[in-house]
């Protein structure tokens, strides 16, 4: 999840919408009714000014889920693989794939050409220096990890997975873009290990200048890319650096990033809220990108000590809420969320059907029984939020008079976005936080790294465990989301976290920036500037 500081109304974390009839060339064009961009000759140079709500918290990709990091390190790093528009995993530095063994064996080829941002050629022995790292670091890696006995190079130019049982998504998991397995330098590796990384260096079609916070994160085109022999697909295909730098300028103010979009000074703007649509509509030069459906936002629970170790506790919570004012306040007109169903997975994984009789139901009474058979003693429970993201603030804001009415004390802990995502790897610092989820059609366990017994909040569960197995190795569609469907139901029995309800991004884009595609997660490679500065 997401970006990192204020303003829209909502964390930055992603999934399907408009980028599909928006087409992997026309962007912008596409979205406004202008004649195509593919139309046009792109240009190439000038500098892409994009206005974030903050710095990263990191740019270590490995390390982190944050959207915003997720936005920079997209450009430098690349994966094995890539999804296209209709969410399939494509090559991009592999060649290939191919399973074997009884599905138990994956090899993948690389591309022979693909060369790092330090002028070195890509080998085997990055990938799997790379992915063993992911493996260990990323919530997602580390879900994947112990099915996996043997990483290793059977050449140079040649990478082998030895899995002791099948992985269904394990292909989708290696073109994941958040929290993504990027391939980067054995050499970085070996200088950094497991600490944040600080000089990115990847294989991507920018490369990472400097880092400057509170001021900007700068990128250069990288003069010796080589695109992949494909037409761009969503994020797979062709990727080409039309512009000479990209900078991430973080404007913390939603109203100084608007402005800055209505004079020209940026290009791009990420996340305003819902409330400037009117402005952005009324403003010639600009382009509403509104990624539809993009998230869901939650609550998590910290699990592992009290008050919120106690599924009644949880329980009682979900059934304090009524999430329908909750979503209002954090996220505006109703063109930008939706309380219509309890899914927590999309695309072919969508199910508006189980946990309907329990999500948004709410009823004060059951919530204040339940609260007495969890034990609860009547102390205040930490709730842990951030201005940084204006929905997560306003959404706790209106929970918390809703559950102090069903017998909750409530102490709410404001810290800046970069501070929660840091503090919510500690159980002794919190009880529940605030987040978003970012949609994941490809494989729902890409993003919804609260499946994970090691991402924050910790959900342990024996039943878990067992319908979260039986998905991941089952490779039929069908017999996949009926798995799927099961855990959604252990979701909204166990209660690991709460889904208040899904809300989608607006984000801006200027007339003149060409090639754009909006998409879920933010990329910029191929986008031209038929205006410069």
């Amino acid at each position: 999840m997401r970006h990192a500081p204020s303003l829209s109304r909502r964390e930055l974390l992603r999934r399907t919408g408009g980028w599909l009839a928006a087409g992997a060339a026309g962007g912008v064009a596409a979205v406004c009714g202008e004649r195509p961009a593919a139309a046009q000759v792109p240009q190439t140079g000038g500098i892409l000014r994009i206005a974030t709500i903050g710095d990263p918290p990191t740019v270590d990709i490995h390390q982190t889920t944050a959207v915003i990091a997720e936005q920079v390190t997209q450009e430098i790093y690349e994966t094995l693989f890539a999804l296209d528009a209709a969410w399939a995993p494509q090559p991009l530095l592999a060649a290939g794939s191919t399973w074997s063994d009884n599905n138990l064996t994956l090899t993948v080829p690389l591309r022979p050409d693909v060369i790092f941002h330090n002028g070195r050629p890509l080998t085997a022995a990055d990938v799997v220096a790379s992915l063993g790292r992911w493996m260990r670091l990323s919530a997602l890696g580390q879900t994947i990890a112990p099915r996996v006995k043997t990483l290793t190079a059977g050449d140079a130019h040649t990478v082998v997975i030895h899995l002791d049982q099948p992985v269904g998504s394990l292909v989708a998991a290696l073109a994941n873009p958040n929290n993504m397995p990027a391939i980067m330098p054995k050499s970085t590796i070996d200088q950094y290990g497991d600490k944040p990384i600080t000089a990115p260096v990847g294989t991507g079609p920018y490369k990472f200048q400097e880092w400057k916070p509170d001021t900007h994160v700068r990128l250069v085109r990288f003069n010796g890319y080589r695109p992949v022999d494909a037409p761009a697909s969503g994020y797979a295909g062709r990727r080409i650096a039309y512009v000479d730098e990209i900078l991430f300028i973080p404007v913390p103010e939603s109203n100084t990033r608007l402005a800055g979009m209505q004079s020209g000074q940026y290009d791009f703007a990420i996340q305003l809220p819902e409330d400037q649509y009117p402005q952005v509509k009324g403003t010639p030069t600009l382009v509403p990108q509104i990624v539809k459906p993009y998230s869901w936002a939650t609550f998590v629970f910290n699990k592992r000590r009290a008050p919120f170790a106690s599924v009644k506790a949880r329980q009682a919570f979900l059934k304090a809420l009524d999430v329908k004012p909750i979503m209002q306040a954090a996220f505006g007109p109703q063109e930008f969320w939706s309380i219509d169903s309890p899914t927590i997975g999309y695309g072919a994984f969508t199910d508006n059907a189980t946990g309907a009789g329990v999500y948004n139901h709410q009823d004060v009474g059951a919530a204040r029984t339940l609260l007495q058979e969890a034990g609860y003693d009547g102390k205040p429970f930490l709730f842990m939020v951030t201005k940084t993201y204006d929905f997560m603030y306003n959404s706790a804001l209106v929970a918390k008079g809703q559950l102090e009415a069903a017998g909750f004390k409530v102490d709410l802990q404001v810290v800046d976005w970069a501070t929660l995502v840091q503090r919510r790897n500690n159980p002794e610092l919190y009880d529940v936080f605030t987040t978003g989820f970012v949609f994941s059609p490809a494989d729902p366990t890409a993003q919804d790294v609260f499946l994970s017994a090691k991402w924050p909040g910790w959900w342990t569960s024996d039943k878990k465990e067992a319908a979260l197995q039986q998905f991941t190795q089952t490779v039929a569609p069908d017999k996949r989301k009926t798995a799927w469907s099961q855990l959604q139901d252990l979701f909204y029995q166990e209660v690991p976290v709460i889904k208040l309800g899904d809300y989608y991004l607006l984000n801006v884009s200027q007339s003149w920036m060409r090639g754009f595609v909006n998409t879920p997660n933010l990329f910029l490679w191929n986008v031209w500037l038929s205006r410069r500065a």
